[in-house]
């Protein structure tokens, strides 16, 4: 461990940081690089994957298994990757992840000639794929708590514009050259990930005095040591930001893990018109994020989760009534704004729940609590879908976040307070 002293308004003085002096904006420049870098790859596969499904014959209830098979892998691997980033720091966990994306993408590749129980294989490496830990942990660390939920909203803006790019690129890619060099090119992206990680990513990203870095490494625990996972869902404001965050996922991932479908099956979108939509979605994102700065500033954190989640209930609303993809992309313009700016207060608010030296850990719980709606709620979506339509989902969503917003609206003070 070696004493660094950063003139960055951001950190104090007398530092202790298990990384060569860095200067902190520098890292933070090179983290949103990498970030966007992750989010253009990530939709170049998400753009070709639904298309590599149907050519398989993946029909609506095996994909809601291939949502689940996702869920289970991500639920496994979040708390676990949470403790790794907070054990190793922020270079081990990012390469792991990109590692866990190119194989990820080379076994889609190899789908078309192992069918559909490779896709299903190929959906193992997310076990280890989970870059919004290790990205939001390291941007936590370089960030004090006045600016934590502008340095998440940053974030999220940087991946957001990957976002807007790769669903076009895809659907473009995906027409002209097909899904395979699609996957290839997002598994070169990552593999570019990793190299820029260990060019100039530190060891670790946690900023600490000596005092508590010499006591944190004396209590230094196990990689799979439940009970630090346990000591963190104990802190009451940690209990019930996740327990928020479970129930508005419920909603989310009832839609979003069909969505792929009801665009391809009732809007009959095709690749390139999937990849305009999608673009859309992400250009609605970056507005919403870019908008958390002003909001904070303006409002209460509790005023700001309310707004938020009254406009996804109206979303949720529009969605039931949709008839085709202009009036949903309409009411996707509120809902993915709420869900924008909810997301990143949650996040905000878990890391300033806990020390520095558990922010990883947190956020690991933060994914977590996200994907347990995420491995239940698929099938009921497809039963949904199959059964009654999609407004079923709608209607569903809308009465899951009316629910939340009537909690918000009656709870006097914010989680994190």
């Amino acid at each position: 461990m070696i004493t660094v002293d950063t003139e960055d308004p951001g950190t104090k003085e007398g530092v202790t940081m298990s990384a060569p002096r860095r200067n902190t904006k520098f890292l933070m420049f090179m983290i949103h690089v990498n970030y966007a870098i992750y989010g253009m790859s990530s939709h170049l596969q998400g753009g070709a994957f639904p298309f590599v499904s149907k050519k398989l014959g993946v029909d609506p209830t095996t994909w809601g298994y291939l949502q689940t098979t996702i869920a289970i892998a991500q639920l496994a691997g979040c708390p676990i990757f949470g403790r790794f980033g907070d054990l190793y720091g922020s270079r081990a966990a990012m390469t792991l992840t990109f590692v866990g994306m190119m194989v990820e993408n080379l076994l889609v590749v190899m789908s078309f000639s192992g069918g559909i129980p490779l896709l299903f294989i190929s959906r193992a490496p997310m076990l280890f794929i989970h870059p919004m830990t290790a990205f939001q942990m390291a941007a936590s660390d370089l960030s004090d708590e006045k600016s934590r939920a502008d340095a998440l909203a940053k974030l999220n803006i940087v991946s957001t514009a990957g976002r807007i790019l790769g669903p076009t690129i895809a659907g473009w890619l995906v027409e002209q050259y097909g899904e395979s060099f699609t996957c290839l090119v997002a598994a070169s992206m990552s593999g570019l990930c990793v190299a820029l990680v260990w060019g100039f990513i530190p060891a670790s990203t946690k900023l600490v005095d000596e005092e508590t870095a010499e006591t944190s490494s004396q209590k230094k625990t196990s990689l799979f040591d439940y009970r630090e996972i346990l000591r963190l869902l104990r802190i009451p404001v940690v209990a019930e930001i996740l327990g928020i965050k479970m129930f508005c996922s419920v909603a989310f991932f009832l839609l979003n893990s069909m969505m792929p479908i009801i665009q391809m099956e009732v809007f009959k979108m095709s690749p390139q018109e999937y990849g305009y939509f999608g673009t859309y979605l992400g250009i609605v994102y970056l507005i919403c994020f870019s908008c958390v700065s002003p909001l904070t500033k303006r409002f209460s954190d509790i005023n700001v989760m309310r707004i938020s989640e009254i406009f996804v209930t109206i979303g949720d609303f529009g969605l039931a009534l949709s008839n085709n993809y202009w009036q949903a992309g309409l009411a996707f313009l509120p809902r993915c704004f709420g869900d924008g700016i909810l997301a990143t207060m949650i996040n905000s608010g878990l890391s300033k729940g806990v020390s520095a030296q558990d922010t990883g850990g947190v956020m690991g719980l933060s994914l977590s609590a996200g994907h347990v709606p995420h491995m239940i709620t698929p099938p009921i979506a497809a039963y949904l879908f199959e059964t009654f339509g999609y407004r079923a989902i709608g209607v569903s969503c809308f009465a899951i976040n009316s629910a939340m917003t009537v909690y918000l609206l009656r709870r006097k003070d914010a989680p994190s307070t």
